[in-house]
């Protein structure tokens, strides 16, 4: 968008950001490039900029709505940065929940790796990301625990283990796995849920994302393990099936990150308290179910006790 188009002319602008890097004795913007773009330290400044921006508009809010007790309005926007998997999984449902409690507010998101939520919850440019296996002991960062996610093994309909219905853990030794790379955390814990089985796969391909996995999977008749919602849609259709497994009892944990330093506008916390209700998600991959039956319930109920138990003492805790 143009500077005049926010009543002021590019030459205004212009002498604005320089009057800008006077006082920072820095270049913000690199002019030997066509369209201008930022350098370094202006990519730095503009993402502080925006958190400290985000905070005033938040601070706007809690003193304009200060006054309105229960029943409060909840109003402004929340943005969020948020992983892949969880952004396409779990945050269509709970935006549209959170747009039908709370009318007067908005809800954006951004989907990146999982170095890059951590970025820019760091930065401020988001209330908020949502992560799996969170760091608990960042510096920086509060940590809240979401669920446990239930992961699930799953093979191609063509491989020889999907006609076999439950399985032992046997049956896995000597199998070739589609696998996530082997610096990502969610492959460590699956190697070590394995070696808990005495169980030992032969892993035939690497790769660094669920997405890649599963289409693996499919394409190559592969066996694979997938966090059980990222999969519902091929469970669905047939291009996958799920493998029983005796003793398998694998998850992965979902959390959210904020700043330690920063209070999260009302807007914010109600969607973060929104998530905490819904910590026991619903879901059924394989039959399609009526979603009118339950207002906060968009499928039919999958409890995996010890996860919920486990999610539970954690929060408990914290």
């Amino acid at each position: 968008m143009a500077a005049s188009d926010h009543g002021m002319t590019q030459s205004a602008a212009s002498q604005s950001v320089q009057h800008l890097e006077d006082f920072l004795s820095v270049q913000l913007i690199d002019r030997t490039k066509r369209p201008f773009v930022l350098t370094a330290e202006g990519q730095k400044f503009y993402d502080g900029l925006s958190g400290v921006l985000r905070q005033f508009d938040s601070l706007v809010d809690e003193v304009r709505l200060g006054g309105i007790s229960s029943g409060e309005t909840v109003a402004g926007q929340v943005v969020a940065a948020s992983i892949y998997s969880m952004g396409l999984s779990y945050i269509p449902i709970l935006q549209e929940k959170f747009q039908k409690h709370y009318p007067s507010a908005t809800f954006a998101y951004q989907l990146a790796h999982p170095h890059e939520v951590y970025r820019m919850v760091e930065q401020g440019s988001v209330d908020f990301g949502l992560v799996s296996y969170p760091d608990q002991n960042h510096p920086a960062l509060q940590t809240t625990l979401w669920r446990h996610e239930p992961m699930i093994l799953v093979a191609s309909p063509r491989h020889r283990l999907s006609s076999l219905g439950r399985i032992s853990p046997e049956a896995l030794s000597q199998v070739g796995l589609v696998a996530f790379a082997s610096n990502l955390r969610i492959r460590q814990e699956i190697d070590k849920e394995l070696r808990n089985l005495g169980v030992t796969m032969r892993v035939v391909v690497e790769l660094d994302n669920i997405d890649s996995v599963k289409h693996a999977a499919i394409v190559n008749s592969g066996v694979a393990f997938l966090p059980m919602l990222t999969a519902q849609n091929e469970l669905a259709a047939g291009s996958l099936k799920l493998i029983p497994c005796d003793g398998l009892e694998l998850t992965r944990p979902l959390g959210i990150i904020q700043r330690r330093d920063v209070t999260l506008s009302r807007a914010a916390r109600s969607f973060v308290d929104l998530m905490m209700k819904n910590r026991i998600w619903d879901q059924e991959p394989i039959k399609s179910t009526d979603s009118e039956n339950s207002e906060d319930s968009p499928l039919e109920p999958y409890v995996d006790s010890k996860a919920a138990n486990e999610a539970a003492s954690t929060l408990a805790a914290g």
